[in-house]
């Protein structure tokens, strides 16, 4: 997407060089039409992950913002700990997800030809959210049932379900 001025523009025929301004200003018009639809179009993304065990499935936008957080009955089986460490988890992967979905709509938006342009809006967003890098193994498990060693939990299930 070239928006320079041609280096041969001032040179010739006056009518010539209105004729390659108009161009070169249409274009630059053009540009700037596209950068405008994809700012639109970025602001417009959203990205969802889920926790490994299902427990919370998060939805950001392109600020890295949670708009939306949904938790499943399993929460009732997740101690605090790893319903925080589940609720980050699914945040951070959503946020690691946000540079291929700018990627994607930069594409779309402003086609092959914005070549090195495109490249430095997503890598902004690259830069802002990276890789998270890790593996479902490497989380902690959630779906948990009843404690294991029963210290530190109270039998599964949540406090609020308890009657007294």
């Amino acid at each position: 997407m070239g928006s320079e001025l041609p280096d041969d523009l001032f040179r010739g025929d006056p009518v010539e060089i209105e004729r390659g301004l108009d161009d070169w200003v249409a274009e630059f018009e053009r540009n700037a039409a596209r950068y405008q639809e994809l700012q639109h179009r970025v602001e417009d993304v959203r990205v969802s992950a889920s926790s490994p065990g299902g427990v919370v499935t998060v939805t950001v936008d392109a600020n890295g913002s949670v708009v939306d957080a949904k938790f499943t009955e399993r929460v009732h089986r997740t101690s605090p700990e790893e319903l925080g460490a589940q609720l980050m988890g699914a945040i951070n992967r959503a946020k690691a997800e946000i540079a291929g979905r700018v990627r994607e709509v930069a594409d779309d938006t402003l086609g092959a030809e914005a070549g090195a342009s495109a490249d430095r809006i997503v890598d902004y967003y690259q830069e802002r959210f990276p890789s998270t890098g890790e593996s479902a193994e490497a989380l902690p498990r959630v779906d948990r049932g009843e404690a294991d060693d029963g210290e530190g939990d109270f039998g599964g299930g949540s406090i609020y379900d308890r009657r007294r």
